[in-house]
């Protein structure tokens, strides 16, 4: 299903019709089988869907994003997530689920994790990738529009830094919808997002990390010629062909003056012409 942001907002006219509703976006660089449309849907039927989605293990990677009190009139705003929107339109996602309204009780991302991972040992890969990020939650009633952007704007930069490093490792599967409601906007507290690749490039970036701050911590106290070499063997053997050189060049300079020429064998009048002259 190739659907955008925008096109899970089309409907949030009628937004406000239902209560209790928030969207949900899922988008994977595997292609994905499902029989749902963007329409409005049970939180049991979408969890059905999903849990059909995820027993075949399409992905190595999975990042599960929520942000409470996200609903569809949230994503009605043309600036809303435009690093969201970019991730959705990249050509390596080939299966998207987009709905734009989800009744009922909210999917419990952190839930969703353990039967993600069951599910892909299940399916032979018992090292899959299972992340959850948690997004700034939206005011949940009486926010002023400006607030309600500047979150969003907030936590669609947070979301595209991740959906980036995910790209670059490619074949993922990202899950986004509005998980529990809270009373007022604010921060979740939870574990501090950290991406956790198994690749073998990503693993020797972090042993690299590591020791460079490991040798930033150590300190050395040792005295300064302790600590460091100054006449190291190449310095050495400059020094004595410095030396070697200064006094060959002394050699030659008084060489030269010691040198006595007489001044009468620069006249004229005392060369082959004044003799000729004198016969």
């Amino acid at each position: 299903m190739r659907l955008s942001v925008a096109a899970v907002a089309a409907s949030c006219a009628t937004a406000h019709a239902f209560v209790n509703t928030s969207p949900f976006i899922l988008f994977s660089t595997s292609k994905i089988t499902t029989s749902l449309s963007d329409e409005l849907h049970s939180s049991k039927t979408v969890q059905a869907d999903l849990d059909s989605i995820i027993s075949s293990c399409p992905t190595e990677r999975y990042l599960l994003v929520s942000q409470p009190n996200l609903n569809v009139a949230n994503l009605a705003f043309s600036t809303a997530a435009p690093k969201l929107q970019a991730a959705l339109a990249a050509p390596e996602v080939q299966g998207r689920l987009t709905i734009s309204e989800v009744a009922g009780s909210p999917i419990d991302l952190h839930t969703l994790s353990p039967r993600i991972r069951a599910a892909c040992t299940a399916a032979g890969k018992p090292t899959v990738s299972v992340e959850t990020l948690d997004l700034e939650a939206l005011p949940a009633s009486g926010g002023s529009f400006q607030h309600i952007v500047d979150v969003l704007r907030v936590s669609d930069e947070d979301l595209g830094l991740v959906l980036h490093q995910y790209a670059a490792a490619g074949d993922f599967t990202v899950l986004y919808t509005a998980g529990s409601r809270t009373a007022t906007g604010g921060h979740i507290e939870g574990k501090p997002y950290e991406a956790e690749f198994r690749d073998t490039t990503h693993q020797e970036l972090k042993r690299q990390l590591s020791s460079i701050a490991r040798r930033a911590n150590e300190t050395d106290n040792r005295p300064l010629f302790e600590k460091y070499q100054f006449f190291t063997p190449g310095i050495f053997m400059v020094l004595v062909s410095l030396l070697i050189l200064f006094s060959i060049l002394s050699v030659g300079i008084s060489a030269l003056g010691s040198l006595e020429v007489p001044y009468g064998a620069f006249d004229k009048e005392n060369g082959p012409a004044a003799q000729k002259k004198q016969q």
